[in-house]
Order: structure tokens, then sequence, then C-alpha cells
């Protein structure tokens, strides 16, 4: 399912669990707002960007955001990204059916 700048603008992740730290908040946010901007068309994050984004720790005293609620959901914007990103311009043709599975026609014994 697509992401949308709003989704992107107001998702909120659950902290990281007790006793581990995980992503800085602010740093996780200001991403998701140019997330947000490039789905609106007003920045140009790619596929590689999100893919690539690396987050600080949170403090020692806080325990950020759950990295595996934000990797999910950047997995998310990845597939949208790239959607976003594909040309109909082109024409891609269709794999040949089954070719790899066909029985041969006879047998030798």
């Amino acid at each position: 399912m697509p992401v949308t700048a709003f989704e992107a603008r107001t998702r909120q992740f659950d902290r990281a669990p007790i006793g581990a730290r995980g992503y800085h908040e602010p740093a996780v946010d200001a991403f998701l707002e140019r997330v947000a901007a490039t789905l609106d068309g007003d920045d140009d994050l790619s596929v590689s960007d999100v893919h690539n984004v690396a987050f600080a720790k949170a403090p020692l005293s806080k325990r950020g955001y759950d990295p595996a609620a934000v990797d999910a959901f950047l997995r998310d914007v990845e597939g949208t990204l790239a959607g976003l990103s594909q040309s109909t311009d082109y024409y891609i043709a269709p794999a040949l059916e089954h070719t790899h599975t066909r029985k041969p026609l006879w047998r030798r014994r």
C-alpha cells in the first residue's frame, strides 16, 4: 500500500524495548519530513537514499524509536518511491510462459 505525505508526517512509532537504545527520534522525524516533502514534490529523495539512511542511537537516557518499526515503515516508503519513479514510456516484454517447466515431447529410454 503506497505511503502518503500525510502518513509520513503523522506516523508515530513505538518506543524501543526496555534496555535497548532505539533510533534518535529527532533524526527520524526530520528524515520523515523529507520523505513527506518528496511525496509532495518539494524534495528529491531517491529509493537509494531511503534504503541507505542510517540513524544515530538515542541518547543514553532515552529509549528512542523501535528500529524494527521504523525500518518496516521505510521499506513501505521505498516501495512507494519505486512505484513513483517507474516510467510507462517503455515496453517490457512479458516472460515466456513456463518454458523452464515444460516437459519434453519425447523421452529417451
